[in-house]
């Protein structure tokens, strides 16, 4: 048989082939140890990465034609991957006996194993991994040749796991530079914050709470302010870098774990690179817990077990010592959480560890004759070198007894914002004052009283204000998948189960960079 119409090139050639528009690591890394197991007849086939301590953990493991069991994948020779380790070379198991010895009762006759080099080091480098195959069939071949192909594509995943690592990087990179941006408008200062006659009672609190140590919890409904008083009170107390981590996004305990403590390189599949968690960004300075009520049980006790201790193992953290955090919570709910922890749904023990310091913010509702005074607070800081100020009919408007503002702060905002972009659009660059025919029906149909069954105008209303947070939602989930797949819109379409072309008619109308 000549080179050219041997097999085992041929599927290398087509491995080859693949490598340049691999854009998925996952999926080369399970076609190549198909392809290997298949051509040169193997039982299994592993990918393992390898710390420098030597220890192993599994990213793929596949017999013929199926992935194996983690029974399965126990059920190898250790002792080759750690000799392939150590050795920095190729190796070529074969029995000396092959009817004894602990390879024999896993009825082993041959093993081929290389290791995963990193790219641009040298034969001495540690290994990223091994790649090891095993053969239970007296009759399949194990020799030179065979060891020879298995090295070779041994250096076509080093390859892709030095590029997907490179990638994972460069985007965690990006992450920690975003981690602190603020969006278009500069969040007040806590005196800005405090000033008004309805926060007077909290005034004493929060001072305790910029003196002190202790963590600080936040009551309140959705769009009060808990995080820009959270915000402030960090940055008076002068515990920054401050981190925000938007809890409930997700009740996987893997995920939450990544997201709050970080994973290590190769800590499960895909996890090419190491993550550095929020607790360790904010390490020395204010961790923001958002929405803390809605953590699974079993996330709250590993946030117990930080806020008592200041400790945390990332994903894979195979150390006796665990790493350390000094870190300041200042955790914020909208929820009823006496309620919770009477129901059980939060644990006592994590509430009384929060609890240091409790602030409860008033509804916007309540606070009725700041609402102009907030108004044009929120413009100017929009648009500092802008002397922004409301009509006489503006403010009757904002006023008025009958709007509930369910959004609070957050919908005044919004509100606030889109009146500038209109005024600026229909009364050109020179105006100065915010009217009311600025403040378009649907930014205050949502602070209107329930409409009634035969109210056409207010049903339409609340169903527009419902799409608009439906596709808050929609456009924080999907950034959250996204980021977690570095960008690439095709990983994140296949997590959610939805076309690519889906994926991507809807981050262009929700305006989803799709490299965010």
């Amino acid at each position: 048989m000549t080179v050219a119409a041997d097999p085992r090139w041929a599927s290398l050639r087509a491995l080859i082939g693949r490598l340049a528009s691999a854009d998925q690591p996952d999926t080369f890394i399970a076609d190549c140890v198909a392809a290997l197991v298949t051509t040169l007849g193997a039982s299994r086939g592993l990918v393992f990465l390898t710390d420098a301590a030597g220890a192993t953990t599994t990213i793929h493991a596949a017999g013929k034609g199926r992935l194996l069991t983690a029974s399965e994948q126990a059920e190898i020779s250790r002792s080759v991957v750690r000799e392939t380790w150590r050795r920095r070379a190729p190796v070529l198991w074969e029995p000396i006996d092959p009817s004894s010895g602990s390879m024999a009762v896993l009825g082993i006759v041959a093993a081929l194993a290389a290791p995963l080099r990193p790219l641009l080091a040298g034969d001495d480098a540690a290994p990223r991994g091994v790649l090891y195959l095993d053969f239970r069939d007296a009759i399949a071949a194990a020799g030179a040749p065979e060891l020879e192909l298995v090295e070779l594509s041994a250096s076509l995943l080093a390859v892709v796991l030095d590029r997907d690592e490179r990638l994972a990087q460069v985007s965690e990179d990006l992450r920690v530079q975003r981690r602190g941006d603020r969006g278009r408008i500069s969040p007040p200062t806590l005196d800005e914050l405090l000033r008004f006659p309805s926060l007077a009672s909290l005034r004493g609190e929060v001072a305790t709470a910029v003196a002190s140590e202790l963590p600080v919890l936040m009551l309140g409904e959705s769009g009060t302010g808990k995080t820009l008083l959270a915000r402030a009170i960090a940055e008076a107390s002068r515990r920054t870098p401050l981190v925000r981590a938007m809890l409930g996004a997700a009740d996987d305990l893997n995920t939450i774990t990544s997201e709050l403590f970080g994973h290590e390189k190769g800590s499960f599949s895909g996890a090419i690179a190491q993550r550095v968690g929020l607790v360790g960004f904010a390490d020395g300075g204010s961790l923001i817990l958002d929405e803390v009520l809605n953590l699974p049980m079993q996330a709250q006790q590993l946030l117990l077990d930080f806020s008592q201790f200041g400790t945390y193992r990332p994903l894979g953290h195979a150390a006796a010592e665990p790493l350390h955090s000094r870190v300041r919570l200042l955790a914020a709910t909208n929820g009823d959480l006496d309620r919770a922890v009477t129901e059980q749904k939060f644990r006592e023990d994590l509430y009384h560890r929060l609890a240091g310091i409790v602030l409860t913010l008033p509804p916007l509702r309540e606070r009725r004759d700041e609402i102009c005074e907030l108004a044009e607070g929120f413009l100017r800081r929009l648009d500092p070198d802008r002397d922004w100020t409301l009509t006489v009919a503006a403010r009757r408007r904002l006023m008025a007894p009958d709007l509930r503002w369910p959004g609070n702060l957050r919908q005044l905002e919004l509100a606030m914002q889109r009146a500038r972009d209109r005024a600026l659009a229909n009364d050109g660059e020179d105006v100065i004052e915010i009217d009311v025919r600025h403040l378009e029906g649907r930014d205050l149909a949502a602070s209107r009283p329930a409409a009634r069954s035969d109210d056409p105008a207010g049903g339409w209303a609340e169903l527009e204000l419902e799409r608009e947070r439906l596709d808050d939602r929609e456009r924080h989930l999907l950034r959250r998948v996204l980021d977690k797949h570095k960008g690439v819109a095709a990983r994140a379409a296949a997590e959610l189960g939805i076309g690519r072309t889906s994926l991507v008619s809807r981050m262009r109308t929700l305006k989803i960079n799709e490299t965010s």
